[in-house]
């Protein structure tokens, strides 16, 4: 799979979330969605997929870091899901 496609995968992956999070009138935030990844990511059996879902929830733990830290430092979770990103290939490519 390639980059983009991972990057598509865990937009869309964090989009589910987000819907499911709403259709089901419950608040969003970090934590509610982090909760619904990790939901989703329990009940998943597909590899390529339950890698997405990890990448997402470590993306929203960092985005959400980065916002407590520096209120001043804008920052955008895309930002943060594609360092998470980044970080597994580099890591991946290691091994």
């Amino acid at each position: 799979m390639s980059k983009n496609d991972k990057e598509r995968l865990v937009d869309t992956i964090m989009g589910e979330a987000v819907l499911h999070l709403l259709e089901n009138d419950d608040n969003v935030s970090f934590d509610a969605l982090i909760g619904q990844l990790q939901e989703n990511l329990q009940n998943e059996t597909d590899r390529e997929r339950r890698d997405a879902f990890r990448t997402a929830i470590n993306g929203v733990h960092q985005f959400r870091s980065l916002q407590t830290k520096s209120i001043t430092t804008p920052g955008s979770l895309k930002q943060s899901l594609r360092s998470t990103l980044a970080q597994k290939n580099t890591s991946s490519t290691k091994h």
